[in-house]
């Protein structure tokens, strides 16, 4: 039954989930990771060259719109100077629709006829567009090209012509090319390739004979978009050759001969400036991007993006899979997987993207998130069950209370190990009925013997109960672990998750790996160890403390490591020790502890105990006992 409701659990916050993605809820994010993973600054082409329409052009020869053809036709006419080292290819990233002055426009034709493999700028104006039948609508376009601008007839007849659309994401970032447009108006050719296309096909074919290398680039999908893998970020191709500059004739033709040479906009003024995914700080100039989609047209490296279909029913499949295993987990497993998976979104999106087709990184990692928040309120409501259940349960430990006493008891270890290597020995003095100290010692496998001291928030039932669970915790923690560290990470996980009366424990835990002495450790909250090496007397020894188990999920402890020569005792207690009070309120202290121990260096872990709890007992007398006093001492030999 209740595997039953775990399907339809899972299969409703996959559907949500992916009617999510679908809808474009996490577009802007996806995005930005996109650009984050995929985008990546390289080496540009030197056959790529761009001479700039720039603010030195603009105080040379005056205000943009004041110019006629005559400025554009100069350009090409020093170009095509010396015969012998024109460019391969001249694109002109300015539009030079209808017809002006006769002189000027047939100046232009005639110069650009002269260059040769002259590229001119088309542009198309997309929107809606109904097509109506008998009465009805038969189609519905929303991406058709309504308004379609080219060059003036005489320039068109001797140059090729390639669109200069910009495209423009959500957020105002050019992502995406448009490899053609196709007009069906003015006259045009029913498919206008983009401008960077057409100067890479030119280019391919003049210099390599390869037009099939740039006929073949990849598109997306449906064959008309493509993803723009930047290779320059902005001022990365351009050298700051001005317009100006190349018409006085500074320029050597040796700088642009047998290469692509783009003509355009490069000042703020001009208004031709977009951000790209690049960089998102600085605009890039439109004759920029150009330069980029050309190298990767020359390059055979755009990306088509996966149609959204498949990855949607991806996102489907991962989603309800993974809700299933995550209500059948522990909490810890559960997150473990979870990481892993929302991990591997972005390695698959990186090494699909590598492969040549860009996905959406974003979906896997926060549809992941979402079904493991909603497995973990699952989780949660199993456990308010168990929570109602233990309520009920204390009705019946408070009518036992004696019976607890003898069980708690028994729960700590009685046969004290006296091992050629090492001596073990502890106490535990509840101040009431049952308590919330305990100790424990066990051998984790024939050579790591496993140390446990801890002292639960509160006295009393409640102590003692979070005390077992805490036992039993760190027990099932360390079977198979040898690093206290990760032990109490774990143990605080599994407690912070299930602790509505937001008790604590502070723990110190010890592995002795017997064969070589080394004792690794760590501190949650708990006091300080005391230390006495071979020849010295008894010393606090300060270690790094982290926080007590059970306050604060997420912490991660750190652990330290003694080497512990034949001799060495390491004696460890509860705070019940040092706050032992007399009648004057005067606390028993570290300092008369430490004294104690001294009083007996040469005991047995026994013998120390033993005369560490006569001396408190002697200074408090007749004063109540508050705390728990627990107390373990262990010998190297």
């Amino acid at each position: 039954m209740f595997k039953g409701k775990q399907l339809i659990y899972s299969l409703i916050a996959a559907a949500v989930v992916t009617v999510l993605a679908g809808a474009g809820v996490l577009q802007r994010l996806d995005r930005w990771m996109q650009d984050a993973l995929f985008q990546r600054p390289g080496v540009t082409s030197p056959d790529i060259l761009i001479i700039g329409i720039d603010e030195e052009a603009l105080t040379d020869l005056g205000p943009y719109q004041t110019w006629d053809r005559n400025v554009m036709a100069s350009a090409l006419e020093a170009l095509a100077a010396d015969p012998d080292k024109k460019p391969a290819v001249t694109a002109i990233d300015v539009l030079y629709a209808g017809e002006t002055s006769g002189q000027a426009d047939l100046r232009l034709a005639e110069a650009a006829g002269e260059l040769g493999n002259v590229v001119t700028a088309c542009m198309a104006e997309f929107g809606e567009r109904i097509t109506w039948e008998n009465g009805l609508v038969s189609s519905y376009d929303t991406d058709a090209v309504i308004g379609f601008e080219q060059p003036y007839e005489a320039l068109r007849r001797c140059t090729v012509q390639g669109h200069i659309n910009a495209m423009s994401d959500v957020d105002g970032v050019v992502r995406h090319g448009l490899l053609y447009v196709e007009p069906e108006m003015n006259g045009a050719d029913g498919h206008v390739p983009s401008m960077s296309w057409m100067a890479a096909r030119l280019f391919l074919e003049q210099q390599k004979g390869e037009p099939q290398a740039a006929d073949d680039a990849g598109a997306s999908a449906d064959g008309r978009f493509f993803y723009i893998p930047y290779t320059g970020r902005p001022g990365d191709f351009y050298d700051g050759v001005s317009l100006s500059r190349l018409i006085r004739g500074e320029i050597p033709p040796d700088y642009w001969a047998g290469k692509i040479v783009l003509i355009g906009p490069y000042a703020t003024a001009l208004q031709d400036a977009y951000f790209t995914p690049i960089d998102k700080g600085a605009q890039m100039f439109g004759v920029e991007i150009q330069a980029n989609m050309i190298q990767s047209f020359l390059e055979n490296n755009t990306r088509r993006e996966l149609p959204q279909l498949p990855q949607l029913a991806v996102l489907f499949v991962l989603c309800a899979a993974a809700m299933m295993l995550f209500m059948n987990m522990s909490v810890l497993e559960a997150s473990l997987l979870a990481g892993f998976l929302a991990a591997m979104g972005p390695v698959c999106s990186i090494n699909l993207y590598n492969a040549g087709l860009v996905t959406h990184p974003l979906w896997a990692p926060v549809g992941v998130a979402v079904v493991y928040i909603l497995a973990m309120a699952v989780h949660y409501m199993r456990t308010a069950r168990e929570r109602r259940a233990l309520a009920l349960e204390k009705e019946r430990i408070a009518a036992e209370l004696s019976l607890a006493t003898r069980i708690q008891l028994s729960a700590l270890p009685k046969e004290f190990p006296k091992k050629e290597k090492f001596h073990v020995y502890a106490s535990m003095t509840p101040a009431k009925e049952v308590g919330g100290d305990f100790y424990d010692f066990f051998m984790m496998d024939e050579d790591h013997l496993g140390l446990v001291i801890a002292d639960a928030s509160g006295k009393g039932v409640p102590a003692a109960l979070f005390m077992m669970v805490s036992s039993a915790l760190i027990r099932n923690a360390a079977v198979g672990e040898y690093s206290p560290a990760k032990v109490l990470t774990t143990v605080n996980h599994q407690l912070c998750t299930r602790n509505p009366e937001e008790m604590f424990v502070t723990v110190w835990m010890g592995v002795l790996e017997v064969s070589t002495g080394r004792l690794t450790a760590a501190n949650a909250g708990h006091e300080y160890p005391i230390l006495k090496r071979p020849g010295k007397s008894f010393e606090l020894f300060k270690d790094h403390h982290g926080l007590v188990l059970g306050a604060m999920d997420g912490v991660r402890y750190r652990e330290y490591e003694i080497q512990m020569e034949p001799g060495t005792k390491l004696f460890v207690y509860t705070d019940g020790l040092s706050e032992a009070t007399n009648g004057s309120t005067v606390q028993f202290g570290t300092d008369r502890t430490i004294d104690a121990l001294r009083g007996r260096e040469d005991g047995s872990p026994e013998e120390l105990v033993r005369a560490v709890l006569d001396a408190v007992e002697t200074f408090v007398a007749d004063a109540p006992q508050f705390d728990d006093l627990t107390m373990l001492c262990v010998e190297y030999r």
